[in-house]
């Protein structure tokens, strides 16, 4: 069983953090299929980002962003009650980073936690059967889809994927999942 104490998440230490590094995209807010797009096509047409690069971080973007707009527990009560969330693109001296927070309930951490350790164990070959297992099982309960967006992100980064849970309380958690993408990068999947 995971071990969690309550912790909030300090939202000024986070911004402490950034201010280091080279902002491609950040955004924090509601999200919907429409917003997405918008801010995936930005991604594709970045004049800050190599092309062949540019392709792998849209991919992985987009895999991770989805997660936020299926899965997030926070929901902006105006207007459409569309899932709400953090997505943020920078780069440090060797790698474009990918991040998506949203907040989870805390019954699920053991086993995002529990799927993030499996895909972090796989070498290509693994992660590739690994999926193909997940496409090919029924649905999870709250899922709405295979659940192959963490895995993909992972082929295609081509290194660990990072995460991160926060308890909040006794019914939510923030969680915080990230790829990253070495900068002199030029393969293609």
């Amino acid at each position: 069983m995971l071990s969690l104490t309550t912790q909030k998440f300090n939202f000024y230490e986070h911004q402490a953090q950034l201010i280091h590094q080279e902002i491609i995209l950040s955004y924090r807010g509601p999200l919907n299929d429409v917003l997405l797009a918008e801010l995936g096509h930005g991604i594709r047409v970045s004049s800050v980002i190599p092309p062949k690069i540019g392709k792998k971080i849209f991919t992985i973007f987009m895999e991770l962003a989805q997660n936020v707009l299926y899965y997030s527990q926070e929901v902006n009560h105006y207007g459409d009650r569309d899932r709400v969330g953090t997505l943020l693109v920078f780069q440090n001296s060797a790698y474009y980073h990918i991040l998506t927070a949203n907040l989870i309930y805390a019954k699920s951490i053991e086993a995002l936690e529990h799927k993030c350790r499996m895909v972090n164990t796989l070498d290509k070959d693994g992660l590739r059967d690994y999926k193909r297992e997940l496409r090919n099982a029924p649905p999870g309960v709250e899922s709405r889809g295979a659940g192959i967006g963490m895995v993909q992100a992972a082929i295609i980064s081509e290194n660990l994927i990072d995460y991160d849970f926060k308890l909040l309380d006794e019914e939510y958690a923030f969680y915080t999942i990230s790829a990253k993408v070495k900068i002199d990068s030029t393969d293609s999947e």
